[in-house]
């Protein structure tokens, strides 16, 4: 091209092989599984030592037991993800924010523990229409927070993203990064997301 770039030719179909995980990675990554599952507490969080209670890392923790395959209610970590997801919820405030104290990463810990719920949503079922349920009307909650703290007024080059608080006038990027996952996967459950938004 006169731009100086190529075109490249399209990559080859991918292979099965191309997406298996290495014998040791596996091993290494349900040692991590196992260890997780031993050090959640009996109220379904996982905290970090160094401070309190925490929707984020409760959320990460949960999705690294979906990522490897793991369903709430079925399989050897059933149990430890349906307490996440009920830990989550049970942090969910009347406004829809989703979070275990006030400090600065509220919006972290909002957008995490949704794009976590979403998640397990599409994996919930079985009869367990209860959690089901719960947990739909938390993300749809949580989901109108996001949509709203988007709305408070910005300078043009902040509007469209999030900060650390639902109604902080600045945005920053790793926050908005969040809050995008969590209404693409809240779309994808079919959640009232505006494509606007997005």
């Amino acid at each position: 091209l006169a731009s100086g770039f190529r075109l490249l030719a399209p990559p080859p179909p991918a292979r099965a092989e191309d997406h298996a995980l290495p014998p040791q990675v596996q091993s290494a990554v349900d040692r991590g599984l196992d260890w997780l599952a031993k050090n959640q507490k009996a109220s379904g969080e996982w905290a970090p030592a160094q401070s309190g209670p925490s929707a984020a890392v409760t959320g990460l923790a949960a999705m690294a037991f979906m990522a490897r395959g793991h369903v709430p209610g079925q399989g050897p970590y059933g149990d430890n993800l349906n307490r996440a997801v009920d830990y989550v919820i049970s942090l969910q405030q009347p406004s829809g924010l989703i979070c275990a104290h006030d400090g600065n990463p509220t919006m972290y810990d909002h957008g995490i523990a949704t794009v976590m719920l979403c998640e397990a949503y599409g994996m919930l079922g079985g009869g367990d229409d209860t959690r089901q349920q719960k947990t739909k009307t938390a993300i749809a909650k949580a989901v109108r927070l996001i949509l709203d703290a988007q709305k408070i007024p910005k300078d043009p080059d902040m509007q469209g993203g999030w900060r650390y608080s639902p109604t902080a006038g600045d945005s920053d990027i790793s926050v908005t990064g969040w809050q995008l996952m969590a209404l693409r996967g809240a779309a994808n459950i079919g959640a009232a997301t505006p494509r606007s938004a997005l």
